[in-house]
């Protein structure tokens, strides 16, 4: 549940829910990286960014141990939520993976992982990923964004759209979203919850965030701002609550997200570069419209006008503040947002239904 905000954990559960024999090895041996770390410290030293896994001798020790782990069981598929391993597995058995973005959508658009990295980096980067798509038979892409960035590299005609869906339990109705919804309007009139989930505060959009709550104050509507999983830099109006890091996979910290999200009016994520929108599947789940920003992969998760509103980047927080007004104040607007983001959440966004699909995939790659 800690790898990857519990997704790769979602993934495995919901395949064995559904009765597939899964086979499961992880996690991979990382021992060939010793023999790159004088690189690693070299890359460090210079302030640049070095990935280690893209290097061949890593590439090769990780498709080695699968090898070795295939060759004796009767395995259908090798199914990977990432591309890094499979690159230069040799098998002879079909490969599907399951990622939220390729390394040439990530290079030039995902802040400071990528900035820094030198030519050399950038072009093992891209090799890496070239290679493993080319190796699988079939590679599921997280957004349509996500598509976009592979189709330029990868023959179309493996590529699928799937979207990940929410890490957290649902146990409700849309009924109960919309009695939810209704009891929110009637009980607060001119008072708003946000609610912000990040642990980036610069690229996950904090500042604007705080803006829109100010603005929101000074428009007569009463606003908190609870932000969950960033420390943002600096004092903070008495309007913002910093509730820190909550562990989604502590019983306790499960309970705090959930009423988080069943408590909040409106998830904000001013979003400056978003792969996969696991949070807006979590907002959906729990019936609130969502604000952000229209960039990567967020759109494919907040549909604007359907479960919230997609702003065109760099948009202002004035422009983030008017649209929130606009859920709030028009009439019936905002149970309509709310029982259409679970509707969202029920019929795209949740485990169930993409496991399912999953598992299509993978049967029709055993069969041809």
């Amino acid at each position: 549940m800690k790898t990857w905000s519990g997704t790769p954990y979602h993934m495995l559960s919901h395949m064995r829910a559904h009765k597939v024999d899964v086979e499961v090895l992880s996690p991979l041996s990382t021992r060939a990286k010793y023999w790159l770390a004088p690189i690693g410290l070299l890359a460090r030293a210079r302030k640049k960014s070095v990935t280690l896994d893209h290097f061949p001798l890593t590439l090769r020790a990780y498709a080695g141990q699968i090898e070795a782990f295939v060759r004796d069981r009767g395995i259908d598929v090798i199914f990977s939520p990432s591309t890094i391993p499979i690159t230069l597995l040799d098998c002879g058995k079909p490969i599907v993976t399951w990622t939220d973005a390729v390394f040439h959508s990530m290079h030039d658009y995902y802040g400071k992982t990528f900035a820094n990295m030198p030519p050399s980096a950038v072009a093992r980067g891209k090799w890496q990923e070239e290679t493993a798509l080319r190796n699988c038979r079939m590679a599921l892409c997280a957004s349509r964004w996500a598509l976009e960035g592979a189709r330029s590299i990868a023959d179309s005609s493996k590529l699928r759209v799937l979207p990940f869906g929410a890490n957290l339990p649902v146990h409700h109705t849309s009924d109960d979203v919309a009695r939810t919804a209704a009891g929110k309007r009637l009980a607060r009139k001119k008072q708003c919850e946000l609610l912000f989930v990040g642990v980036d505060w610069e690229r996950k959009g904090g500042a604007i965030a705080v803006e829109t709550a100010r603005l929101l104050n000074e428009a007569g509507i009463q606003t908190r701002l609870r932000v969950v999983g960033s420390q943002a830099p600096g004092d903070l109006p008495s309007f913002v609550e910093v509730l820190g890091f909550i562990d989604k996979t502590s019983e306790s910290g499960k309970k705090k997200l959930i009423e988080l999200f069943r408590g909040a009016d409106i998830f904000i994520l001013p979003t400056r570069a978003e792969a996969a929108g696991v949070a807006f599947a979590e907002a959906s789940a729990y019936g609130l419209p969502c604000v952000t920003y229209a960039t990567g992969g967020a759109t494919e998760y907040v549909h604007s006008g359907v479960n919230g509103v997609c702003i065109e980047p760099g948009g202002s927080a004035e422009r983030f503040a008017d649209e929130i007004c606009g859920i709030l104040e028009s009439p019936g607007a905002y149970e309509a947002y709310a029982s259409r983001a679970f509707q969202e959440y029920a019929n795209r966004l949740n485990w169930e239904k993409s496991v399912r699909q999953l598992i299509q995939y993978c049967s029709e790659c055993a069969r041809n």
